[in-house]
């Protein structure tokens, strides 16, 4: 079910203790290439789908994957952008990216680790926020959202997706990082404009347009 909001949502507590050093993802990419199936999950597979569709345009500019994992959504968002960039702070994850968009021509893929921003970057219109959010620090995260601000296009989107449950190793749930997600970009000037609540994920969309 798609929902259009326009309240603001609140920020909510942590759930559970917080934790005191998030997964060492570089080790967990080399030890499995696809640590969370993300090839193959039928959880990936069907989020990965209704990711795709709430996205509000048929193609874009410039759209930053800024923790790619192995690629599966950046080489799906190549068939609507311009050109993606993918970026992640493990190097192994970003050489399984570039192998997953092989012979495809409009995908750059950096090592950049949040709230760094790719060199090359320059303004996205369109930035994916998918299932990290939750793994980083307090002040990570406020800075994550400062720069996104900061290097978005004037019309930029913002698609947020996160396993709506709470990580073991993470620093808060699901559905916590996506309603911090939406209130500070709210709070910033961006609009609500999505939000989908799934048995197993959340998804929200928020964006600069002005719309009539």
């Amino acid at each position: 079910m798609l929902e259009h909001h326009t309240e603001q949502l609140l920020l909510v507590d942590r759930v559970g203790p917080a934790v005191s050093q998030p997964p060492d993802f570089e080790t967990l990419y080399r030890a499995n290439h696809d640590p969370w199936r993300v090839g193959t999950s039928p959880y990936e597979q069907r989020k990965l789908e209704i990711v795709l569709a709430c996205l509000s345009r048929p193609c874009y500019r410039l759209a930053w994957d800024p923790a790619c994992g192995t690629g599966h959504l950046a080489v799906r968002l190549a068939e609507r952008c311009d050109r993606v960039l993918a970026s992640d702070g493990s190097e192994t994850a970003v050489a399984l990216t570039a192998t997953e968009c092989r012979g495809v021509g409009n995908v750059t893929c950096r090592v950049s680790r949040l709230p760094a921003v790719p060199a090359d970057l320059g303004a996205p219109d369109l930035i994916l926020l998918s299932e990290f959010f939750y793994y980083l620090a307090d002040v990570a995260r406020a800075k994550t959202i400062a720069l996104i601000d900061r290097v978005a296009g004037a019309d930029c989107e913002v698609l947020a997706v996160h396993w709506r449950h709470v990580p073991a190793d993470a620093w808060l749930g699901g559905s916590g990082a996506q309603q911090e997600i939406v209130t500070r970009l709210a709070s910033l000037g961006w609009t609500h404009r999505v939000h989908h609540d799934d048995d197993e994920f959340v998804l929200d969309v928020v964006d600069r347009r002005t719309r009539s």
